[in-house]
């Protein structure tokens, strides 16, 4: 059952960003950068409801959650390359059962690049992940989603559980913009996606749990999932098989990282 507070945040969400978001229906041919002030409705929302609840000591506590960096390299590496690599597993499973060669073409011409520009790719990954996590949905939309929704949800109810709830809200707040403004959220159905982002916002609580509430590592992770599926994937997910194979692969994480959380609140408690 979801507690107030949380109501409250995510009824502010939606109206900042719906409301943010309703010009784009009168520019058919906006680019992406109009969508950008919407997604700014999480924190926005976050900020307010800390604010009146808290004050401003509460305020500063929610952003210093954003601030807080000591956590094992491990967590680093997972959010920074861990979808990246789920992505190329999915390619190499697509490539085992018999699924046609990935247009690499397409996606360096998505990055700007010529068809044998491969390894410049690769050696610009840094600037394309700090620009999708620097500009848009990450820095933009995760104290609100985990600094403020799973923190308050996980006192009730398990972490992944929170992140389910989280997901369902997190995808349906998407959809104006799969209606205006596909492109923006990766031309992706929204029957695949839907399952991916709620998948998706498990693995955002094992990740906020372990790391101790850390925002930082959150944004980080949702600067990884943009560039692997929504920059990189974009084009390659044009084939329905592969992109199945990636929410399933999506879906398997989440799964284990939510029994590997279950298991870890349950010993904790029976040692406490």
């Amino acid at each position: 059952m979801l507690r107030s507070p949380v109501l409250h945040f995510f009824a502010l969400t939606f109206a900042l960003s719906w409301l943010l978001w309703s010009p784009l229906y009168l520019l058919p041919e906006a680019s992406e950068f109009w969508a950008l002030p919407g997604a700014w409705g999480p924190t926005l929302a976050a900020l307010i409801l800390t604010s009146r609840n808290s004050g401003k000591a509460g305020v500063r506590t929610l952003l210093r959650k954003a601030m807080q960096f000591r956590v094992h390299l491990g967590y680093y590496l997972f959010a920074i390359l861990g979808m990246v690599a789920l992505l190329f597993l999915s390619l190499w499973i697509h490539r085992l059962v018999g699924g046609a060669s990935p247009d690499w073409g397409a996606v360096l011409d998505g990055m700007g690049l010529s068809s044998d520009d491969g390894w410049t790719a690769v050696a610009l990954y840094p600037v394309f992940f700090l620009l999708n996590t620097l500009v848009g949905g990450p820095i933009a939309e995760e104290l609100g989603w985990r600094g403020f929704a799973q923190e308050r949800l996980q006192n009730h109810i398990f972490p992944w559980q929170a992140g389910l709830i989280i997901g369902f809200f997190w995808s349906i707040w998407h959809l104006p913009l799969f209606l205006i403004m596909p492109q923006s959220t990766g031309s992706i159905p929204f029957g695949a996606y839907l399952p991916s982002m709620m998948a998706m916002s498990v693995i955002f609580a094992w990740l906020y749990v372990r790391t101790q509430g850390s925002v930082l590592l959150a944004i980080l992770l949702h600067g990884g999932m943009n560039t692997a599926n929504g920059f990189i994937g974009t084009p390659l997910f044009r084939d329905s098989q592969l992109l199945w194979i990636n929410v399933v692969l999506t879906v398997l994480l989440a799964f284990i990282l939510s029994r590997g959380m279950v298991h870890a609140i349950l010993s904790k408690a029976h040692y406490d």
